[in-house]
C-alpha cells in the first residue's frame, strides 16, 4: 500500500472522477475527493483511504486544501463544461506547485459538426448545434414543440428565462435537493421533472421521449461517459430533433495533451520525467496534462509512488507579528490556515483562536517548547502539515531559533521546514513613532537579564523589549538613578503599549514617570541618550573617582595596563579575585556592558566599599561574591578573563580552578611581593599555557613639595599575563 505521502486530490462529481477514485483506492492510494454537492458525496462508496470534501471552492480555498496535506498531484475530473472550475483548479495548482492532470472525456462515436457550424443544422437535419444555453433558448423559443432537457439543473433557470415558456419543458436532473430547487425556481411542476441518476441507455431515453411527447431533446456534447451516443440514437429512432450545446473549445482545442503519460512521453515523443510531487516551478518545470481516463490513472499512480519516496512532513515556523490579525503578513495567515495542527504559547493561541477565522477548525496545542512539539509530532504522524506560531518576528528573540537548532539533529531531518517572518515590535513601533530604527541598539529584558544602564550609557539610541509594567517601573528607576548620579546624561524616552491592539499607546515620558506606570500589559521602550557619544571606550578612571577606604586599590596606571593585557571582549565573563575597593571590577564592567564581572572578596570593609562603588557607577553587570578564593570560585560560571589582584597565598589553586573551567581563559596577575612572584613562577612551570608576558612597572607621580614639584615613586609591580593552552 502507498503511504499518505503519496495521496491524490481529485476534483470530481462526474463518472470519471468516481472511476478514478475507485481505481486508485484499489491500488492502495489514499485519495481526497472534492465534490460540489451532497449528491456528489452520496454516490461515492465509503472507503477507509478516502476523504470526501463537499462544497464549492474558489482558487484560494482550493490552494488551502492543497497545502493542508502532502498531495502528490491533482486530478481535475470535473464536467467538461465546468470551464471556470477547471481554471480555478489550474490557478491553485500553479500557486501551490502541484502537478495537474485534467481528464478529457472520450469522444463519442457520432457524427461531429465542423467548428464553424455553431447555430447550424446537421446534414441529416436531426441536430441543431449551438454554443451555449442562451443560444439554445433563443433557438427553441422560435420553434414549436415540447422539450426534454438533459443538460442538468445548473443552467435550468437561465434556459427557462431564455425560452420564455417553462410549460414546454420536462427536465431530467439528479435526484438531489439542490436540483429540485432549481426546477422550482425555473417554474417547473412535479410532472415536468425526472429526478434520476444517469447515464441512460437507449430504451430509457426513448421511453422518456415518448412519455413527454417531446419534439426536441436538449443536450450537451458530453461524450461517451455522459451517454451522448445513446441520446443521439434515441433522437433518430424516435424521429425527433436535438439541440446540441457544443463542448467548449471542441474544435481547434489547443489544450496541452500529454500522450503515453504512463511512460512520461510528451507530444513530440521525447522522454519527459514526471516531476517529483509538490515541486515548485522554481525547482522543476510544472506539468499540466490533458489526458484520457486511463492515462490519468496511470500518471497518478506514478506521482503517488514518487511521493512516497520524496515527501517530507511540512513544518511552518511562523512569526505572527505584534498581535492584531491585520498586523500579520498574508503569507503567515495562509500558512496557519493550511496547518492541520497549530502549536504556540497559550496566550498566542488564545489571540489567534479569538480573532483569526483561519484557525477556527484546527487542532490547537498550547505548547511552545521545541522538544515537546517534536515529541507530539512523533506521536501523531498523521499530521502532515503543522505550524508553530511565535509572537513578533521569527528571527527576533523568538523560540523559532531553538526549534531550528533542534531540527538540525539527525532525528528531526525528515521535516520540510519553512520559516515565515512576522512584523516585529521594532518595525511597528518605529513606524508608529516616526523614528528610523537602523541605528538602534536592540535590547530585551523580557525573561532575561539586560544591563540597561550600561547599554544606554554607551549607545545613543536603544530599543528595549520589556516583560510588563513591573519591568517598566524597574527600568525607569534604574535610569532615574543613573541620571541623578551623573552616569547618564540627557534622555528622551518614548514607550509603546499594547502595539497593534485597540489599546495601543505611544507616549513620551521621563524616567521618573516610568516608575509610576500602573497599567499592566505589553510594553516596549525607546531610549535616546544625547550624551552617549561622550562615553569613553577604554579604561581610564582617576583614583579619585572611587569611594576609598582602608582596602587596597589598584592604581589607575597599573589598572589601565592590566586591563589592556586582559584584552576584554564584548561579552567577557570576568573574575576579579581579591577585588579590594573594586576599581578593576568597575572599569571592566563599564568597558563591557554586554559582559559580566564577578568581584570576589572576603574582607568586610572591602565588601562595603564594593557595594558603595557599584551603586555609585550604577552597574547592573557586576556581582559581588563574598568568600575566599579558590572556594568562592567553585560555583561561578566559567570565566573568559581572570584578574588576580590578591590571592591570599592560593595563587596556584586559583589558576588551576580557572583553567579547569575554561582551558583557554586569559589571566593577568599583579605581583607586588616577592613571595607572590615566586609562587606564581613555580605554578607556571606546571601549567599548559601560551602567550606568557611579564612586565615590571614602576609608576612615578608628580607631587608638590612647597613651591616645587617632585616625583614620588610607587612600589614596583609585576604584571604577568598568559592564556591557557587548551587543547592546542
Amino acid at each position: 500500500m502507498i503511504s499518505d505521502s503519496g495521496k491524490i486530490l481529485i476534483f470530481g462529481g462526474t463518472t470519471e472522477g468516481r472511476t478514478a477514485a475507485e481505481r486508485l483506492l484499489e491500488a492502495g492510494v489514499p485519495c481526497t475527493v472534492s465534490v460540489a454537492t451532497h449528491y456528489g458525496e452520496e454516490v461515492l462508496s465509503p472507503h477507509p483511504l478516502m476523504t470526501v470534501h463537499m462544497g464549492r471552492l474558489d482558487r484560494s480555498r482550493m490552494a488551502e486544501m492543497m497545502r493542508a496535506e502532502l498531495f502528490s498531484c491533482v486530478i481535475d475530473a470535473t464536467h467538461p463544461y465546468a470551464q471556470i472550475v477547471s481554471k480555478e483548479i489550474e490557478a491553485a495548482c500553479r500557486e501551490t506547485g502541484l502537478p495537474c492532470l485534467r481528464i478529457q472525456r472520450e469522444e463519442a462515436d457520432v457524427e461531429a459538426a465542423p467548428a464553424e457550424s455553431a447555430g447550424r443544422i446537421s446534414e441529416d437535419g436531426a441536430c441543431v448545434y449551438v454554443s451555449d444555453i442562451d443560444e439554445a433558448g433563443a433557438f427553441l423559443s422560435s420553434v414549436p414543440g415540447h422539450i426534454l432537457v438533459t443538460t442538468g439543473s445548473k443552467e435550468l433557470v437561465r434556459f427557462a428565462k431564455a425560452l420564455g415558456d417553462p410549460s414546454r419543458i420536462t427536465a431530467r436532473v439528479l435526484p438531489a435537493a439542490e436540483s429540485l430547487r432549481a426546477c422550482t425556481e425555473a417554474g417547473l411542476v412535479g410532472k415536468q421533472i425526472f429526478a434520476m441518476q444517469g447515464p441512460f441507455d437507449l430504451e430509457m431515453n426513448c421511453a422518456q421521449i415518448h412519455h413527454t411527447g417531446a419534439a426536441w431533446l436538449l443536450t450537451k456534447e458530453t461524450g461517451a461517459a455522459g451517454g451522448y451516443p445513446e441520446k443521439m440514437e434515441a433522437v433518430r429512432k424516435c424521429g425527433i430533433r436535438a439541440v446540441v450545446i457544443r463542448t467548449p473549445g471542441a474544435a481547434g482545442n489547443s489544450q496541452n495533451t500529454g500522450h503515453a503519460v504512463n511512460a512520461g512521453i510528451d507530444a513530440a515523443g521525447d522522454s519527459r520525467k514526471i516531476p517529483a510531487a509538490n515541486v515548485t516551478p522554481a525547482c522543476e518545470e510544472q506539468v499540466f496534462y490533458t489526458l484520457d481516463l486511463e492515462q490519468t490513472i496511470a500518471a497518478a499512480l506514478q506521482y503517488a509512488a514518487a511521493g512516497t519516496e520524496t515527501k517530507k512532513r511540512r513544518l511552518y515556523l511562523i512569526g505572527i507579528g505584534v498581535g492584531a490579525p491585520e498586523a500579520a503578513t498574508g503569507q503567515a495567515q495562509e500558512a496557519i490556515a493550511s496547518a492541520q495542527v497549530l502549536f504556540g504559547a497559550k496566550t498566542v493561541l488564545d489571540n489567534l483562536t479569538g480573532t483569526w477565522k483561519a484557525v477556527s477548525g484546527q487542532t490547537c496545542v498550547p505548547i511552545y517548547d521545541s522538544t515537546d512539539i517534536l515529541q507530539y509530532l512523533a506521536e501523531h504522524p498523521y499530521f502532515h502539515t503543522s505550524a508553530v506560531a511565535y509572537s513578533g518576528d521569527s528571527g527576533f528573540y523568538s523560540g523559532a531559533a531553538s526549534m531550528l537548532e533542534k531540527l538540525k539533529s539527525a532525528e528531526a531531518c525528515d521535516y520540510d521546514v519553512r520559516v515565515i517572518c512576522g512584523i516585529s515590535s521594532v518595525s511597528w513601533f518605529a513606524a508608529r513613532a516616526g523614528i528610523p530604527w537602523q541605528n538602534w541598539k536592540i535590547l530585551s529584558s523580557h525573561g532575561r537579564f539586560c544591563n540597561v544602564t550600561g547599554q544606554v550609557r554607551r549607545n545613543r539610541e536603544c530599543f528595549l523589549l520589556l516583560s510588563g509594567a513591573e519591568d517598566l517601573r524597574r527600568t525607569g528607576a534604574l535610569l532615574a538613578d543613573a541620571q541623578a548620579r551623573g552616569m547618564i546624561g540627557k534622555l528622551h524616552l518614548i514607550y509603546g503599549y499594547e502595539l497593534s491592539r485597540p489599546e495601543e499607546e505611544i507616549r513620551k515620558v521621563t524616567a521618573q514617570e516610568l516608575t509610576e506606570m500602573k497599567k499592566e500589559g505589553l510594553y516596549v521602550l525607546y531610549i535616546r541618550h544625547d550624551d552617549a557619544d561622550r562615553t569613553a571606550l577604554v579604561p581610564g578612571l582617576a583614583d579619585s573617582a572611587f569611594v576609598r577606604g582602608k582596602a587596597p586599590m589598584t592604581s589607575s596606571e597599573i589598572r589601565a595596563l592590566s586591563l589592556c593585557r586582559l584584552g576584554l571582549t564584548a561579552k567577557a565573563q570576568v573574575w576579579d579575585v581579591g577585588a579590594g575597593t573594586g576599581s578593576v571590577s568597575i572599569e571592566a564592567a563599564l568597558t563591557c556592558p554586554e559582559g559580566k564581572v564577578w568581584s570576589v572578596e572576603f574582607k568586610k570593609d572591602a565588601l562595603a566599599l564594593l557595594e558603595e562603588n557599584r551603586a555609585k557607577f550604577c552597574l547592573q553587570n557586576m556581582e559581588i561574591v563574598e568568600g575566599r578564593a579558590p572556594q568562592a570560585l567553585r560555583d561561578l560560571p566559567a570565566p573568559t578573563h581572570v584578574f588576580i589582584g590578591g590571592s591570599g597565598g592560593e595563587i596556584s589553586e586559583i589558576i588551576d580552578l580557572a583553567l579547569s573551567k575554561n582551558p583557554e581563559a586569559k589571566i593577568v596577575v599583579n605581583c607586588i611581593t616577592s613571595e607572590t612572584l615566586s609562587e606564581l613562577q613555580a605554578a607556571l612551570k606546571k601549567l599548559a599555557i601560551r602567550e606568557l608576558r611579564c612586565t615590571q612597572v614602576i609608576v612615578n607621580r608628580e607631587e608638590m613639595l612647597g613651591r616645587y614639584h617632585y616625583l614620588r615613586a610607587g612600589n614596583p609591580v609585576f604584571i604577568i599575563s598568559f592564556t591557557g593552552a587548551g587543547d592546542r
